[in-house]
């Protein structure tokens, strides 16, 4: 085995190179349990795709671990009569995407494609246009097609889901930049975690490592399983913002200083210190985030389902998130699995 940011890396990469778009779970929850299965007793996927790894059945308290494996990523609406995509997204700026590669994921396999552009010497002659907001309606896919029929022949119709196609890259030593960090990242720190809890042991709670669906459009699958679990404690992993350029304030968090623990009404005291104490103990290099109103993670719902649960969020700093080109410190991702398996000693 490798040092622990090339573990992650190699984990991102098998995450990152799986098009894992809100909405096609059910296609790549099996990659998601191949990772997951050699560092647990028990794998089981639901219907929906919610992958769930389980060590130490039997033990006390049923803990889970949430990491929500969907990313961003658009959904083909229309094929026009000249064989262009018309499609629509969540959580994307279009300004983004105007321009850049995307893959369609069709039942005969991938389709790339390109979401074009009005050449700037176009825009000078067309001032309506240059003036004109970008927005995802206006926005069409070129997949070489001529026609309706040529790009339905091709597998692309209404509802196919596609994501950015950018592979992901190493950017100097340590910082790792790819689509689909939000939430790879978490996720692969949660692998990680859980390989470590395997090789280590010293475990007694019943864990459940839990790859949940459908954040990107309202935390669905976290509230799925949290309700079917009946965990007694439940820490979240996801991203948050980190420190980049061109904002008038830059975030306080840094990459490369290690994860994330976030402190607010919904994050139970309790759980919140088992955390604190883990990093401390273990010198793990961490950051804090005062998250008053807490939403947005999968903590949001665990909190309240079924008669409460007690519940923290660990997060990894990204750069640049909802884009095709977020980045992420190696060293953080290892440093939160490794918290995580610290502070499941604990419990």
């Amino acid at each position: 085995m490798g040092s622990p940011p090339e573990v992650v890396r190699e984990i991102l990469n098998k995450l990152t190179s799986t098009p894992r778009v809100t909405g096609s779970e059910r296609l790549f929850a099996p990659s998601i349990a191949e990772l997951l299965e050699p560092h647990c007793d028990m794998i089981r996927i639901d219907p929906w795709g919610n992958v769930e790894g389980i060590i130490n059945p039997g033990g006390k308290p049923p803990v889970m671990i949430a990491a929500h494996v969907d990313q961003i990523g658009i959904i083909v609406k229309e094929v026009t009569n000249e064989g262009y995509i018309k499609f629509d997204g969540v959580g994307w700026d279009p300004r983004v995407l105007y321009g850049s590669r995307v893959k369609l994921i069709t039942s005969k396999g991938i389709i790339r494609g390109v979401i074009g552009v009005v050449p700037t010497h176009l825009l000078k002659a067309y001032k309506e246009l240059e003036e004109k907001k970008i927005e995802i309606k206006d926005l069409m896919i070129d997949i070489g097609a001529r026609s309706k029929e040529e790009a339905e022949s091709m597998g692309v119709k209404p509802g196919v889901y596609g994501v950015p196609d950018y592979d992901p890259i190493l950017l100097g030593s340590e910082l790792f930049s790819s689509p689909g960090l939000d939430n790879a990242a978490g996720v692969a720190a949660m692998i990680y975690g859980a390989m470590l809890s395997r090789e280590r042991g010293g475990i007694d709670a019943e864990v459940h490592f839990t790859a949940t669906i459908q954040e990107e459009i309202g935390l669905r699958g976290a509230e799925m399983m949290a309700y079917k679990l009946r965990p007694e404690v439940a820490i979240a992993i996801d991203v948050t913002f980190a420190e980049q350029p061109m904002l008038p304030e830059a975030p306080k968090i840094s990459l490369g200083k290690g994860p994330v623990i976030s402190k607010g009404p919904i994050y139970h005291p309790e759980i919140v210190e088992l955390i604190e104490r883990a990093a401390e103990e273990n010198e793990i290099p961490h950051q804090y985030e005062a998250d008053f109103k807490g939403a947005g993670t999968d903590t949001w719902v665990i909190q309240v389902a079924r008669g409460g649960v007690k519940t923290a969020l660990i997060s990894i700093p990204l750069r640049y998130m909802h884009s095709p080109c977020e980045v992420i410190s190696l060293k953080d991702v290892a440093w939160g699995g490794a918290l995580l398996q610290k502070t499941l000693e604990l419990l």
